[in-house]
């Protein structure tokens, strides 16, 4: 399983690099346009979104919308082997992390469970829901309580690029599994 995981990684985030940056730019505007449907709906205050990082969908215009409507945004932030997350205005003090990827300097962190929504990066994505991410398993870490309780906790909605799926992905009993999932085709919602 580890081999094909790494094998499907390389393969995926070696076309995610590939884009082209006019290819990047239109397919992150759709993926921001859906993203905001999605939460037309929803009386979600707390979100938590992800700074792109190794060519991940940017989500930043539409986090800067949602700031301006009176959401409340959250980044994630590594401590050690736990993510946790802190609050984000577009002030906000920003800094690298290990991995180099830019996290909120200010604030208190909290562990996320008290957050509405988590819009959670992935490498790839199965019909069901299934998330492989960059390998670290801190999302898988962070919402491990809710693996066998749908319905509960924060709902978790992947962000990806449409060609990001795979007919079937291999999975592990400590994967989280998506609630729905937002691309540059649209938006779905997978039943538990």
């Amino acid at each position: 399983m580890a081999t094909s995981k790494a094998s499907l990684r390389r393969q995926l985030l070696s076309k995610r690099q590939a884009l082209s940056g006019q290819q990047r730019s239109r397919l992150d505007r759709r993926i921001c346009t859906h993203l905001l449907r999605f939460l037309e709906d929803q009386d979600a205050l707390r979100l938590a979104a992800f700074f792109p990082f190794g060519g991940e969908p940017d989500l930043m215009p539409a986090m800067e919308i949602l700031h301006q409507a009176g959401r409340r945004i959250h980044l994630p932030v590594i401590n050690d082997q736990r993510l946790e997350f802190k609050r984000w205005q577009p002030a906000t003090a920003m800094r690298s992390n290990r991995f180099g990827i830019p996290e909120p300097t200010n604030g208190s962190p909290f562990d996320g469970l008290s957050l509405d929504i988590v819009f959670m990066p992935l490498v790839a994505f199965g019909p069901g829901g299934e998330r492989l991410g960059m390998g670290g398993g801190f999302y898988d870490r962070a919402f491990a309580a809710f693996i066998d309780q749908p319905g509960t906790g924060p709902q978790r909605v992947g962000v990806a690029y449409g060609f990001q799926e795979t007919e079937s992905l291999p999975i592990d009993v400590w994967d989280v599994p998506l609630d729905a999932l937002i691309t540059d085709h649209g938006s779905r919602t997978f039943i538990r």
